[in-house]
């Protein structure tokens, strides 16, 4: 009798059991989301990882000079997060094979930057849960169309690397909201943004140092856009329909040759972060007060002599950048950008400052660097402005 309870006993632990480790295995099997992985503790170095296996779930293994591969990491199971940038001397085939990281069935973010790869190892797209790759400063030429089967993809940075174009294949890619191909030369922008606009979900985009002179009107169809980043190029006066897309919060134009604004700017109605620095504007153009949800304007590197009084109608500006530019004045008008907390004017013609900046009352930050101020108007300055930060 004492047996026949013993064996039933023993049979519902062993069920209790097996029941216990179908839960964990399901609970495992879903993505965590981005702020659980940020809080996990990061461990550095095979040694490490290998006293605490089960517990690893964020490892960095960037810039080590790693040379082997080492078969157990494929005990690595709750492995979601794999740094290996800098590591050139690894076999990357090797590497993503099942005997070693291939072999992982939750990883979500992999970072390969800076290991001379010429192409991406064929195992390190095909992780079901893939959600960021980071694979920049390579030398990638072609865009691999396994990448195109990772459904979860949002996040993908191929930056300075050699892609010529994207695959129609792209279009699968129904996740993926960050692209970032900045510093990829031999893109044609024209193919580029036909295929571009078959991401329906992209949101941020980021094609700097491509060396395009124009912007196709194809980039008209990308509406979803919320960030544009366009720095270092070469581009003259940018076309009015890039000034039409709706939904940018944020566009940087900066380190170009752009020599006039149009009007459209103005279309901007929900920008909040614009930045024009290092260009050849001499004016810009009065539409740029119809911004309200403007808070940073980056106006920098310029040629500008004087301002539109619309600039001044930015309620919401919190940050003014107009440094190293030709201003022999500012605006009384400055007054009425309450809101401003930090304000650039070094590198100007200026004299003296106008008393309506006193207005300003969330000041906290002021550069007036490179100017022609003498050393009473100085001393006035940081009488009126006893508790902002002044830098001369």
């Amino acid at each position: 009798m004492e047996s026949g309870k013993n064996i039933k006993f023993c049979c519902i632990l062993f069920l209790l059991i097996l029941y216990f480790l179908v839960i964990c295995r399901e609970g495992r099997a879903q993505p965590l989301p981005l702020t659980v992985l940020t809080s996990e503790k990061v461990y550095q170095g095979y040694d490490q990882a290998f006293e605490d296996l089960w517990n690893v779930v964020v490892l960095d293994l960037s810039y080590q000079q790693i040379t082997f591969n080492a078969e157990r990491v494929s005990r690595l199971e709750n492995l979601r997060v794999l740094n290996l940038a800098g590591n050139p001397g690894l076999n990357f085939e090797e590497t993503f094979s099942k005997k070693y990281f291939g072999g992982l069935q939750y990883l979500q973010v992999l970072n390969l930057q800076d290991n001379n790869l010429n192409y991406l190892p064929t195992g390190s797209t095909r992780f079901p849960f893939l959600s960021m790759l980071f694979a920049g400063k390579n030398r990638i030429s072609q865009f691999p169309e396994s990448l195109c089967e990772a459904k979860n993809l949002s996040v993908l940075s191929l930056r300075h690397n050699k892609i010529r174009e994207l695959p129609d294949c792209i279009s699968k890619l129904d996740s993926l909201q960050t692209l970032d191909l900045s510093g990829n030369p031999n893109l044609d922008p024209a193919t580029l943004f036909t295929k571009l606009n078959m991401l329906k979900n992209l949101k941020k985009l980021y094609l700097s140092e491509c060396g395009f002179k124009d912007i196709p009107l194809e980039i008209s169809q990308l509406q979803g856009l919320e960030m544009l980043n366009l720095a270092q190029n070469q581009l003259n006066n940018p076309p009015q329909y890039l000034f039409h897309l709706s939904g940018l919060s944020e566009i940087n134009l900066s380190s170009n040759q752009i020599t006039r604004l149009p009007d459209d700017i103005g279309h901007l109605e929900r920008l909040e972060v614009f930045v024009l620095g290092k260009n050849l504007l001499q004016t810009i153009p009065p539409s740029i007060g119809l911004l309200q949800n403007l808070q940073y304007l980056d106006l920098s590197g310029n040629r500008l002599q004087s301002l539109p009084d619309s600039l001044f109608r930015l309620k919401g500006l919190k940050e003014l950048n107009l440094s190293n530019n030709q201003l022999e004045k500012l605006s009384h008008l400055i007054g009425e950008i309450e809101s401003l907390q930090a304000l650039n004017l070094a590198g100007n013609k200026l004299k003296n400052l106008p008393f309506e900046l006193e207005y300003c009352k969330e000041l906290v930050y002021l550069n007036v660097t490179g100017n022609s101020f003498t050393a009473d108007e100085k001393t006035a300055i940081r009488q009126k402005f006893v508790n902002v930060q002044i830098v001369f």
